[in-house]
């Protein structure tokens, strides 16, 4: 199993570094170097620090980003602490519309039927406090977890450590930059974020860059609704799909054999990476 990042304030202990091995320069996909308290990139020279035990890739320019989402990350972290709670998914889903998939633990279940076992080491994109990505650890080598808001990451982290879960560790970064090399993943989660992101094609395109031929993604993400809550959703931003035109991006992004649920407005589905995809 991969190792967490080690408590340590000075430069990572062994068991830390190794963990951090699997990091590549979000903007020239270099490798890094591991110096105290920050990751090092030989090639383009960039720099990005690592705080209470997790590296920051989002860089200084996130709050003038075009992306609601992105322009307003630390908003997420107040809803770190109830995320998992029944203030919070009970309540949104009821608002979307959602039908079928009631509360947290059932769709939680839902994803994990069509996750299935992986074996290998598992993208979580916009992890969140690794709501669907802890649940799976048990059977994955490693969970590597990235999410823009430190707030969530924190939280994911506690929740991991109480759970006694050693191979998961989290970044802050952004999907449209992963800070992974080429067919590092052997599958992949993005479960309840897909609307938010700001370019859906360029999102899909840089997870399937991540991912090994026949590697599948599954994901959580709105149909279309006119809901009060989609609409307010879609004035800030962001994006609801029908079912044959996420398909569609899918394809375009690399993936075949589509599987979509639909559960009222929800849409759960999975896709694998086409094993003969162009590079």
């Amino acid at each position: 199993m991969m190792a967490t990042f080690a408590k340590n304030e000075n430069k990572p202990g062994e068991a830390a570094a190794a963990a951090l091995t699997i990091y590549v320069c979000p903007k020239c996909k270099g490798s890094l170097a591991v110096a105290a308290h920050e990751l090092r990139c030989n090639a383009c020279a960039g720099a990005y620090p690592v705080r209470s035990d997790t590296p920051d890739f989002l860089g200084g320019d996130w709050r003038r980003s075009k992306n609601f989402s992105l322009r307003h990350a630390n908003w997420f972290d107040w809803l770190a602490p109830i995320y998992e709670t029944n203030l919070w998914y009970p309540v949104v889903m009821r608002l979307a519309g959602v039908k079928g998939v009631a509360s947290l633990p059932e769709l939680l279940k839902a994803v994990e039927e069509m996750t299935g076992t992986v074996s290998g080491t598992v993208l979580d994109v916009a992890c969140g406090p690794g709501t669907f990505g802890r649940r799976i650890a048990a059977h994955a080598q490693a969970v590597c977890g990235i999410d823009i808001s430190l707030g969530m990451l924190e939280q994911g982290r506690a929740y991991a450590q109480r759970e006694h879960a050693t191979n998961i560790q989290y970044a802050r970064a952004c999907v449209e930059a992963l800070p992974f090399a080429g067919e590092t993943f052997a599958g992949a989660l993005c479960c309840g974020s897909l609307h938010l992101f700001e370019d859906t094609g360029l999102a899909l395109g840089e997870i399937a860059r991540t991912l090994q031929p026949g590697a599948r993604l599954v994901g959580v993400t709105f149909t279309r609704t006119d809901t009060r809550f989609s609409r307010f959703a879609r004035r800030h931003g962001a994006r609801f799909f029908e079912v044959k035109q996420l398909g569609e991006l899918l394809q375009e992004a690399g993936f075949e054999g589509y599987r979509p649920r639909t559960f009222g407005s929800a849409l759960i589905f999975s896709a694998q990476l086409n094993g003969t995809r162009a590079a």
